[in-house]
């Protein structure tokens, strides 16, 4: 080996070890000197050596602090003798014990385990085929506590030691046993509650209670095995999955909602829903009550329809008063001018203006007459109501055929009635009215036609019956179909009446739960009218 020789001062920075030393003296030949002396030094470069302890004593340090300042109750055992080997101070506030009464146990003593038990568990955590245990250990005060371990195997000081972090689950475990315990009842009252009870996930249903196969009418299989939107009617699908999203997010800002449901019959039921968000098998769920509020949707429904009714009667009720102000006016200008004539005809004797401006008074006092009956007769129309009874369709039509039959003889219509047996339940003399007014105004509005002819009858139409008065008359224009049942609303102005006839047949047809439409498809086309009556039914035959 080479040797090198240099001064001290030019070595690097090294952390040296000194071995062995010797002192030597060099001596010259040819003249004497001073003997000079050399030490020779055996080196060894520890460099790394010390790095490496610096490390295990940092990394020490570390773990003194994270084993002492943890909160974690933590052990270090020694498997094969089962002692505790050391133990932080957590694990003294825990157990009850101090360090050094702890020091002096082995761990099968505050394990409610036996010994062979303890003994085995530890070789498993020391050969890492299991690391994680649930046991009962017992503190100072005697209390038994439930306790979930984490062990693994640990090397200290060259020996193979294991070390344990000890958690308290006794609160827990005392939780999934109330848990469990209320399963069952919590199963029972939620089997036999008296609304519908649901658990979404995921889009399906995975629970549902007795009650929700009933107000479904599907089975529990059907239920659970298809996405519950298709369950929804088509309209409301995209509300109610919107709704079940933002309540996975914990939006609560609107906790019910009403929705449709397709009921395994084909019918439709509205259900008000109110949904909690939980956990279910370590999943987010929502819990899901319903209730039918199908009566109530249809009380609603009847409320806005009654409240549009309203003010369709309250507009009517502004338009029929200015009709009776415009249709009284005229009269009675008519009057107060020929008063003023009459003033002045009376004393000059002109018996002929006499005879004339009289006339003209008698003829405007008639229409306001006139006037005032059709008006008292609208206003009777849902106030004076005489008692309902059965009559059969062809009575009533036949009583008011005997009341129009001038007309209908002097235009020669022709009035065929059908044969089907049919009763009409209600106030007798108003049915008679509506089958009065809709012959007179076919008999009326038949224009040139040679064989006028109208035909009176019934026809199903889904689950009701529709009766009908049908013409082969002048038709009316479909621009005033839908103004036709007005008050003070006529075809013709040069036709007699006052525009009241229509108004009058809705208002009787109304009040008997009905409703009432013209059909046609134009002028010289004809005309339909029908309507229904609520309890109309098939009949035996004919009635008086």
């Amino acid at each position: 080996m080479k040797t090198v020789e240099k001064k001290f001062d030019e070595f690097e920075e090294l952390v040296l070890e000194l071995d062995t030393a010797r002192i030597l003296f060099a001596e010259e030949e040819e003249e004497e000197e001073e003997e000079e002396a050399r030490i020779v030094v055996s080196i060894k470069d520890i460099t790394e050596r010390k790095r490496a302890e610096e490390a295990l004593r940092e990394s020490e340090e570390r773990y003194k602090n994270l084993f002492q300042n943890n909160h974690a109750v933590m052990l270090i055992i020694d498997p094969d003798n089962a002692a505790i080997l050391d133990v932080n101070p957590a694990a003294c506030v825990y157990y009850g014990w101090s360090r050094e009464e702890l020091l002096k146990k082995k761990i099968d003593e505050i394990n409610t385990l036996t010994t062979e038990e303890v003994y085995a568990e530890m070789q498993l955590a020391r050969t890492e085929k299991r690391n994680h245990f649930i046991f009962k250990h017992r503190r100072a005060d005697g209390s038994i506590r439930d306790v979930d371990v984490y062990s693994g195997p640990l090397v200290m000081a060259g020996k193979d030691l294991l070390y344990s972090i000890v958690h308290d689950i006794t609160d827990r475990k005392r939780a999934e046993e109330l848990l469990r315990t209320s399963e069952a009842k919590y199963r029972l009252v939620v089997e036999n509650a008296n609304e519908a009870i649901a658990v979404a996930q995921d889009g399906m249903l995975k629970f549902v209670n007795r009650m929700a196969i009933d107000l479904t009418g599907y089975s529990e299989q059907d239920l659970t095995s298809r996405p519950f939107p298709e369950f929804v009617h088509p309209d409301d699908r995209g509300m109610v999955v919107e709704h079940y999203l933002r309540r996975l997010k914990g939006d609560v800002s609107q906790s019910r909602y009403v929705f449709r449901l397709m009921v395994r019959d084909g019918s439709i039921k509205w259900l008000e829903i109110s949904a909690v968000l939980f956990d279910w098998e370590g999943n987010p769920a929502t819990l899901n009550f319903f209730s039918d509020v199908t009566e109530r949707k249809k009380a609603e429904e009847e409320i806005r329809r009654k409240a549009k009714d309203l003010q369709e009667k309250n507009d009517e009720l502004t338009r029929f008063t200015a009709a009776v102000l415009h249709d009284l006016r005229s009269p009675l200008i008519t009057i107060q001018t020929f008063q003023g004539y009459l003033e002045q005809d009376i004393p000059s004797q002109d018996a002929a203006r006499i005879k004339k401006d009289l006339g003209y008074i008698r003829n405007a006092a008639d229409k306001i007459g006139r006037l005032i009956d059709e008006l008292l007769r609208l206003s009777r129309i849902g106030r004076i109501i005489n008692p309902s009874e059965d009559a059969s369709l062809q009575a009533i039509v036949q009583e008011a055929l005997d009341l129009v039959a001038g007309r209908i003889t002097k235009r020669g219509v022709r009035v065929d009635i059908t044969e089907e047996p049919v009763l009409l339940w209600g106030d007798r003399t108003r049915l008679v009215e509506v089958f009065l007014n809709l012959v007179d105004n076919a008999a009326k509005f038949m224009g040139a036609e040679p064989a006028p002819r109208v035909e009176i009858g019934v026809e199903q139409a889904g689950g009701e019956m529709v009766l009908y008065v049908r013409d082969n008359g002048i038709g009316i224009d479909p621009r005033v179909q839908p103004i036709l049942f007005s008050l003070f609303q006529k075809l013709d102005p040069e036709t007699e009446g006052m525009g009241i006839g229509l108004a009058l047949v809705r208002r009787i047809v109304e009040l008997h739960g009905g409703r009432i439409w013209v059909e046609s498809e134009g002028p010289g086309k004809g005309a339909t009218f029908r309507f229904t009556l609520a309890k109309t039914r098939r009949g035996v035959g004919r009635t008086s």
